[in-house]
């Protein structure tokens, strides 16, 4: 199971998400010395309260390590986890459009400017490497079929 390289791809993909839930995503300043954060738990002024909780953003957060933890151990199940895994896929892109979605209309009610962070590339990252491990997969599954036709 380790041996195979989707699954390092899909670890890599659990760590980076599971990083995702600790931290700042992005740091948002008005100008007046006010930082809010888009973090895991909502919208909030930096180490301080939370202005909005966004719960579409935390359930696709906090569904990716999960849903590519469990791809994981669907080894034996090639086509289970090849639909995991593009789950997985499209939740990460989901989760930039959804980011930029409430950077956009944060920034239509207070001018705002963004200070990125290291953990903004994360989804980018973890959709890329789930499309490597879901190439693996599928490569691994044309080999199995082309051994049962040979039998």
């Amino acid at each position: 199971m380790i041996q195979r390289v989707q699954t390092l791809f899909l670890l890599a993909v659990v760590v980076l998400s599971g990083l995702m839930l600790t931290g700042d995503l992005l740091l948002l300043n008005n100008g007046t010395g006010t930082v809010f954060s888009l973090a895991f738990t909502g919208l909030g002024e930096q180490g301080g309260t939370i202005v909005q909780h966004i719960w579409p953003l935390t359930v696709i957060l906090a569904l990716v390590p999960l849903l590519a933890l469990t791809a994981i151990f669907l080894y034996r199940k090639r086509q289970v986890q090849m639909r995991f895994t593009m789950f997985v896929i499209l939740l990460s892109l989901g989760t930039i459009i959804l980011g930029a979605f409430y950077v956009l209309m944060f920034d239509r009610k207070i001018d705002v400017t963004v200070i990125w962070t290291v953990r903004a590339v994360f989804p980018l990252v973890s959709a890329i490497l789930a499309w490597l491990a879901y190439r693996a997969i599928l490569r691994d599954d044309i080999r199995v079929k082309s051994y049962d036709r040979l039998r």
